[in-house]
């Protein structure tokens, strides 16, 4: 009986051996014929440097870009973008190539990525940041944002208090900061002030509403601006008229552009003043010279 045991015991040895060594032959083998090694990705060291635009050209992408295989020969075809990174830092970002062989076996491959033209999410303010405390109102709804690879990205803007302690729907104003993200992770930044007024009847009719093409404008560095074409109409007791007709006939118009100086990036505040007797009304323009309006 343990004779028995033991041929079987030696048998069930030499069978093990045997698949053992057979398993390590196919292994040796597959390492020395290459069956088992992935793709090479020959990638340029050199960035890749393209617009905005040609993000979407995946020819382009791709471009000098190739792949081989030990067992398929050239794969360059396989090759595929498997992402673009968030920036690195303003502009930059890396870009991850794949390539796979009939085996479907991959290999990858980064490359340094830079726009040429690229520029940060840019705001748009369409109304008066100014509410009546009588009335549901949200700022949010006057406040869009662009950007230049997202296009109208208005749905990602939020507003902070910059006043912990302070309330929106308070009366009087409110520092207020608009930031937005770009699908990049580039952030942009704009600090505005929200005015919530309470008026009588007849102060809202004879209040002079000064309403303006642009709330928000983007100077370029040593860039003249003519405040005053922005006026398009003034209103009071329900007529609307043109400045130099408001001036003729009804009162004053001022515009007092502060320490505005298109020399100096920086976001500037220009305040609008039309006078109707005792009744004055105001309006705010933000003039932003590029250079410091974002904050990524």
């Amino acid at each position: 009986m343990k004779s028995t045991r033991k041929r079987v015991l030696t048998a069930f040895c030499t069978v093990l051996a045997v698949v053992t060594v057979i398993f390590l032959i196919y292994r040796w083998d597959e390492q020395i014929n290459g069956s088992n090694t992935r793709p090479v990705i020959e990638c340029p060291t050199y960035p890749l440097r393209i617009s905005v635009a040609a993000l979407d050209n995946t020819e382009l992408l791709l471009h000098d870009v190739t792949a081989s295989d030990r067992e398929d020969g050239d794969v360059t075809s396989g090759i595929v973008v498997e992402s673009i990174s968030q920036f690195v830092e303003q502009g930059h970002c890396l870009i991850t190539y794949a390539a796979f062989d009939s085996g479907n076996r991959v290999a990858k491959a980064t490359r340094h990525l830079y726009f040429t033209d690229y520029t940060p999410p840019v705001f748009e303010i369409t109304a008066p940041l100014e509410f009546s405390y009588s009335t549901s109102f949200t700022p949010l709804s006057c406040v869009k944002a662009f950007d230049c690879i997202d296009g109208d990205i208005s749905n990602r803007v939020k507003m902070t208090l910059l006043n912990p302690d302070d309330e929106i729907n308070t009366l009087g104003a409110h520092n207020v900061e608009f930031t937005v993200t770009n699908s990049m992770g580039d952030v942009s930044r704009l600090t505005a002030e929200v005015v919530v007024y309470d008026r009588t009847y007849t102060e809202q009719r004879m209040i002079p509403a000064i309403t303006l093409s642009k709330y928000l404008v983007y100077v370029e560095p040593n860039m003249y601006m003519d405040f005053l074409s922005l006026v398009e109409t003034i209103g009071v007791a329900g007529q609307k008229y043109e400045p130099a007709e408001f001036e003729e006939r009804i009162g004053k118009l001022t515009v007092d552009v502060g320490g505005f100086d298109a020399n100096v990036p920086g976001t500037y505040r220009v305040l609008y003043t039309c006078e109707n007797g005792d009744y004055i009304g105001s309006a705010v323009l933000i003039a932003v010279v590029k250079g410091a309006e974002t904050d990524g």
